[in-house]
C-alpha cells in the first residue's frame, strides 16, 4: 500500500477524470463528518438521513475508493497491490455490517446482540492484519529482527496500557450468554492487537515510512480509538448516534481508503537516532508500570498478560542486542585483522595513526617502520603458496615479539610481504628497533622441511608535528623501504631527497618501465670475462640499463624495486634474454663467437617448460647452445631441488650451460653441487675484495678453487679491481676472472672496439692452440 508504484511513478488517480471520481467519493464521508460536529447538528440523537444513509454512504465511498486507488496502481508489485485489494475488501465489509444493522438490525423492537452485523464488522480486522503484513513485507526493504521486536515491544506496552484504563469497564457489562461474551471481548482485544501490529510494520521501516503507510496508520488510530470511545460509552450507557466519535471514525476509514498507491518514497520526517533507542525502553518501562499498578489495583487479566508480554519482548530483544554487539565486535577484529598472520591488517594501522596523530602532543616520537621480505617471491614460486603462507605466518609472529618488546603500539601485515610496525613514544629509538627486526629475521625458517632465511629491507618514517594523514606517512616509509631495498643498505630514514624519484613518479615510472620491457628497449652493457691461462676474451656479462626520459641512464639499484613492485620482473628477464640472445647472433655472425649468459628470476626458473622456450629463442636466431648460459641462485637450487634437478637437466640436454651465481652467499648444503648439473661456480665479489692483504680470504678462496676443480666445474671469480687480486686468483687456479682491472661493462659497439684492441696485446691462442670460449652472463642487478 505505501509502496505500490516505483519511486517517481505517479500516484493512482493522477488524471483529471480521476481526481473528480476522488472528489465525488469523498463527498459523502466528507459531509458525515461535518454533521458530526456539534456546532453543526446541535441536536443529538439518531437521524435516519444522516446517520443512517448518509453514514453508509460515506462507509461504501470509502471502500470504493481503496479499491479504486488499489487498482490503478502501477503494475509491478503485485503484494502491495493485493495489500490494497485486501484492505478495500475489510472496509467494504465493515461498511456492509453498518448497513446491516441500520435496515435489519436497527428497526427491531429488541435487537438481537450479536447480530449479523457485529460478525461483518469483525471480518474487517483480519483483512487488516494481512494488508498491514503485506506493507511490511517489501521487497527492496531489509527485514530485521530488531526491528520487528522493537514495534512489538512499543504494541504491546501501549495496547497493555489502553486496556488497564479502559478494557475492565469494557468488558464490566451483564453476560447475555457466550455470544455476548465473546464479541463484546473480541472487539477490544483486536484494537489492542492492531495497534501492536501497526507498531511492528512502523517499526520495519525505521519510524520513517512512506506517505500511504502514514496514511494507513493515521487511520487505523482514529478507528481504534473511534471504536474504544464508542465501546466505552456502550459499556456506560452513554452512547447517542450523531456525535464526532462517529465522525471520527468515518474520517479514520477515509484516510485508509486514500493509503494505496502513494510512492515508496520514505517521508521527510525521521526520528532522532535518542528517540529510537528511547521508544523500547520507554515501552519496557510503561509495561513495568501497569504491572507494578496491578499489585494496588483490580487490572483486567488481559492488560497483566500484556505487560508481561511486553516485558519478555523487551528481554528477547536486549538478547538479540547483546548478540548483534558480539557479531559487530567480531566483524570489527575481522575487518582490522589479516587472515593469514592474524595480525593487523592496513585498516587497522590507519585507524592507529589516526589516533596517534590525536595525541601527536602527547608522543611527538612516533614514527611508522614499513618492512619489505626480499626475494619472498621466489618462496612462492618455488614452494607454493601455502609454504609462503606458512613463512608469513612464522615471519609475523617474531614481528609480534618484536612489537612487544619495543612498545608498538600495532603491529601489522599490509599485504603481500609487507609488514609494518607503528612505534610510540615509550618504544626505544627507531633505528634501535630496526635493528630488532632484522636481528629477529636472521634465524632461519622451517618451510616445508627446508630451512629458508630471508631477509628484509626497512623503511622508517616519523609523525611529524605537523599535520599528516595515515596514507601520507606509509607513503614515506614506502619510499624510504625502496630506497633501503634499491641501495642495499637494510635500513634507510625518510628524507625529503630520497622523495624525489621514489614516491609520485612510481605510477608513471612503473609505465615506463613497462613499455621498455615491452618494446624491448633496454640498454645491455657488457663487462668481459677473462680467461687466466690465455689472456683471451671468450664472453661477456652484460648488465641491464634504462634511459629514463629525463634522469638519463639508469643502474639497476635505480630501478629494480619499481620492477619487482610492479610486477615485471619475470616479464624483464625475458626481455633482457631476448636483446642479450640478440647481440650474442650479432657477434655470431661477425665472427666474434661471444657466448652469454641470463641469470633468470626464480618464477621463470620454475617454469617446467624453460629449456623448450629456451631452445626455440636460440633456433630462431640460428645461435649454438653452447654460446649461451643460464645463471641461476643457490636459493633456487635448495628450494625444490627435484624441480631445479628437472629444469636444468632439460637445459643441458640442449647444450646450455648453468652457472651458479653469486656462490658463497648463501646457506646451503654443498651436496647439491654433487646432486645438479652445474658447469660453473661464479665467486661472489666479497670474497675477493683485500685479497692480496687477508691470508684467510686467500685460504678461502683458494680452498674453493679446489672443490671446484675436484668437481669438474669451472670458477669465475667477479669484482676483481686490481693486478694484484688478479694475479693471487691466477696462481691460486681460477679459471676466468672479470672487473674494471680490464674493463668496465661498455655498450656493445664499446665493447667491440676494446675487443680490438685487447686482443691485439694478448695471447690468440690457449695452451692447446684453441680459442678460449669461456661464456659470458647477463645481469639484472648488477
Amino acid at each position: 500500500m505505501a509502496d505500490q508504484a516505483p519511486a517517481g511513478a505517479p500516484a493512482a488517480g493522477c488524471s483529471r477524470r480521476s481526481r473528480a471520481l476522488h472528489v465525488l467519493l469523498l463527498l459523502a464521508p466528507l459531509l458525515f463528518f461535518v454533521s458530526t460536529v456539534p456546532a453543526v447538528r446541535p441536536q443529538e440523537g439518531y437521524r435516519f438521513v444522516l446517520d443512517g444513509v448518509l453514514n453508509n454512504l460515506a462507509y461504501g465511498s470509502a471502500a470504493l475508493l481503496c479499491l479504486l486507488r488499489a487498482h490503478r496502481a502501477p503494475v509491478g508489485r503485485s503484494g502491495s497491490r493485493l495489500a490494497g485489494y485486501l484492505l478495500g475488501a475489510g472496509l467494504a465489509l465493515y461498511g456492509s455490517g453498518n448497513v446491516f444493522w441500520t435496515f435489519a438490525v436497527r428497526p427491531l423492537a429488541e435487537p438481537p446482540y450479536p447480530s449479523g452485523a457485529d460478525v461483518l464488522f469483525l471480518s474487517f480486522y483480519p483483512l487488516a492484519f494481512a494488508a498491514l503484513v503485506l506493507t511490511a513485507h517489501r521487497r527492496d526493504d531489509r527485514f530485521t529482527r530488531d526491528l520487528w521486536l522493537d514495534g512489538l515491544v512499543a504494541g504491546l506496552a501501549v495496547s497493555a496500557t489502553a486496556a488497564a484504563a479502559v478494557l475492565g469497564e469494557i468488558l464490566d457489562v451483564p453476560d447475555h450468554g457466550w455470544a455476548a461474551v465473546a464479541v463484546t471481548t473480541a472487539s477490544p482485544l483486536l484494537d489492542l492487537v492492531l495497534l501492536t501490529l501497526l507498531a511492528s510494520v512502523l517499526a520495519t521501516h525505521g519510524w520513517r515510512p512512506p506517505r500511504g503507510l502514514w496514511l494507513l496508520a493515521a487511520g487505523l488510530l482514529l478507528f481504534v480509538v473511534a471504536d474504544i470511545v464508542y465501546l466505552l460509552r456502550t459499556a456506560n450507557g452513554t452512547y447517542v448516534s450523531g456525535r464526532l466519535g462517529d465522525g471520527v471514525w468515518v474520517l479514520g476509514v477515509v484516510l485508509m481508503a486514500l493509503a494505496p498507491g502513494w510512492p515508496p518514497r520514505r517521508g521527510r520526517f525521521q526520528l532522532p537516532r535518542w528517540a529510537l533507542l528511547a521508544i523500547p525502553l520507554l515501552s519496557t518501562v510503561l509495561a513495568l508500570g501497569v504491572l507494578v499498578l496491578g499489585r494496588w489495583l483490580p487490572l483486567h487479566p488481559v492488560a497483566v498478560a500484556l505487560a508481561a508480554a511486553t516485558v519478555v519482548a523487551a528481554l528477547g530483544r536486549l538478547l538479540l542486542t547483546f548478540r548483534q554487539v558480539a557479531n559487530l565486535a567480531e566483524s570489527r577484529e575481522l575487518a582490522l585483522t589479516d587472515e593469514v598472520t592474524r595480525l593487523g591488517n592496513r585498516r587497522a594501522l590507519y585507524r592507529a595513526v589516526v589516533q596517534a596523530g590525536r595525541e601527536r602532543d602527547a608522543q611527538p616520537e612516533t614514527a611508522l617502520l614499513l618492512l619489505d621480505l626480499d626475494r619472498f617471491k621466489e618462496v612462492n614460486d618455488s614452494l607454493g603458496h601455502h609454504a609462503g603462507d606458512e613463512l608469513l605466518r612464522a615471519v609475523g609472529e617474531r614481528l609480534r615479539r618484536v612489537g612487544r618488546e619495543h612498545a608498538a603500539r600495532e603491529v601489522v601485515r599490509l599485504g603481500g610481504d609487507e609488514f609494518a610496525l607503528l612505534l610510540g613514544a615509550a618504544s626505544p629509538t627507531t633505528e634501535a628497533a630496526a635493528a630488532a627486526v632484522h636481528a629477529a629475521l636472521e634465524a632461519p625458517f622451517a618451510v616445508e622441511g627446508l630451512q629458508v632465511r630471508v631477509r628484509a629491507s626497512v623503511g622508517l618514517a616519523a609523525l611529524p608535528s605537523a599535520g599528516l594523514d595515515a596514507s601520507a606517512l606509509l607513503r614515506r616509509a614506502d619510499v624510504a623501504m625502496y630506497r633501503a631495498k634499491a641501495r642495499g643498505l637494510g635500513t634507510f630514514t625518510y628524507d625529503v631527497a630520497a622523495d624525489e624519484f621514489a614516491s609520485g613518479d612510481r605510477l608513471a615510472t612503473a609505465e615506463l618501465l613497462r613499455e621498455a620491457v615491452q618494446q624491448r628497449t633496454l640498454t645491455l652493457h657488457y663487462q668481459p670475462k677473462v680467461d687466466t691461462g690465455t689472456g683471451r676474451v671468450g664472453g661477456v656479462e652484460a648488465l641491464v640499463r634504462w634511459h629514463h626520459p629525463t634522469r638519463g641512464l639508469l643502474f639497476p639499484d635505480a630501478f629494480l624495486p619499481v620492477v619487482e613492485g610492479a610486477g615485471l620482473m619475470e616479464e624483464m628477464t625475458a626481455a633482457v634474454l631476448e636483446q642479450a640472445l640478440d647481440q650474442a647472433r650479432d657477434w655470431y655472425l661477425a665472427g666474434d663467437p661471444l657466448a652469454v649468459a641470463v641469470n633468470l628470476s626464480a618464477s621463470s626458473l620454475s617454469d617446467p617448460r624453460l629449456p623448450e622456450r629456451v631452445q626455440r629463442l636460440l633456433e630462431a636466431r640460428e645461435l649454438p647452445a653452447h654460446l649461451l648460459e643460464i645463471e641461476i641462485t643457490e636459493d633456487f637450487l635448495m628450494a625444490d631441488r627435484e624441480r631445479a634437478q628437472v629444469i636444468l637437466d632439460g637445459l643441458r640436454r640442449h647444450g646450455v650451460r648453468v652457472a651458479v651465481d653469486d656462490y658463497g652467499t648463501g646457506y646451503s648444503s654443498l651436496a647439491y653441487l654433487r646432486q645438479l648439473p652445474v658447469d660453473d661456480l661464479k665467486l661472489d665479489r666479497s670474497f675477493v675484495t683485500d685479497l692480496g692483504s687477508d691470508p684467510k680470504a686467500l685460504a678461502i678462496v683458494r680452498s674453493t678453487i679446489m672443490l671446484a676443480h675436484s668437481l669438474g666445474l669451472r670458477l669465475v671469480a667477479e669484482g676483481v679491481e686490481d693486478a694484484e687480486t688478479c694475479r693471487e686468483l691466477t696462481t691460486a687456479g681460477c679459471d676466468v676472472v672479470q672487473g674494471w682491472y680490464y674493463s668496465k661493462a661498455l655498450p656493445a659497439a664499446e665493447l667491440t672496439a676494446w675487443l680490438a684492441l685487447h686482443r691485439a696485446s694478448a695471447p690468440a691462442t690457449g695452451p692447446s692452440g684453441a680459442p678460449s670460449a669461456a661464456p659470458s652472463s647477463v645481469g639484472l642487478a648488477s
